[in-house]
């Protein structure tokens, strides 16, 4: 039976992290000759490129959100061609043809994360990157909100608060467990849907919402957002 790798596609301070944060038998990252591969039980059943090619999309679309969960800094990767190794070794390589390079600073994976009623959070440990993308797996819920998060946009960062409230069954139900308060989810939902605050950034092009005394800054949000899916997520397991 042939075996399946996807490459990786993205910065090198990004695919370097990887090796050490996903290496289970269901998902797996190598680096070889300076290449970056994803490796999964979920290809060992499939028979062609394109289907592995397609459910690595979905891994990593999951993938990218778990790590930047846990790497503030992450800014995500892609696929970049399958390739199918015979039993006698031999490969086979299949490439699929379809910006702007900032300076980085590595960022310690160990973070601390305030969250809106200001009590703080230790990042979790990498073995966590795992078992978000596994729970992902059977849970849709997870799976969009994980994705949601990497893009890191207000209107994604509002759909990841749209999709944990329902999930839990209200916005009453954030505050009462204490991932939030309800003054700093209302600076979020305000903030967000105001187009007086943030412009064609807004949720709304309508400029019947109106913002807050003091609207809140994307990475607020994001920090907001951060705290409420890691109690969330640690909720479900």
């Amino acid at each position: 039976m042939p075996k399946w790798l996807v490459r990786l596609k993205g910065e090198k301070f990004d695919l370097e992290d990887l090796p050490s944060l996903l290496h289970s038998p269901e998902h797996t990252v190598i680096e070889e000759n300076g290449f970056y591969y994803l490796k999964s039980s979920d290809f060992d059943l499939l028979g062609s490129a394109d289907e592995v090619r397609e459910r690595a999309i979905a891994i990593i679309k999951v993938l990218n959100g778990a790590v930047k969960l846990h790497i503030s800094s992450f800014r995500g990767v892609s696929e970049d061609g399958v390739t199918m190794i015979e039993e006698d070794g031999r490969r086979h390589h299949y490439v699929y043809l379809g910006g702007s390079i900032a300076a980085r600073s590595k960022v310690s994976a160990n973070l601390t994360v305030t969250t809106s009623n200001d009590t703080q959070q230790i990042a979790p440990l990498p073995r966590n990157v795992e078992s978000w993308i596994s729970l992902a797996k059977t849970d849709k819920a997870i799976a969009d909100a994980l994705h949601l998060f990497r893009e890191n946009t207000w209107i994604s960062l509002y759909k990841v608060y749209e999709i944990i409230r329902e999930d839990v069954g209200g916005q009453q139900a954030i505050t009462r467990n204490g991932w939030a308060t309800k003054q700093g989810l209302s600076r979020f939902t305000q903030t967000a849907q105001s187009r007086a605050a943030l412009g064609d950034f807004a949720r709304h092009a309508t400029n019947k919402f109106k913002p807050p005394l003091q609207p809140m800054s994307i990475k607020e949000a994001e920090a907001l957002l951060r705290g409420i899916i890691l109690s969330w997520l640690s909720s479900k397991t």
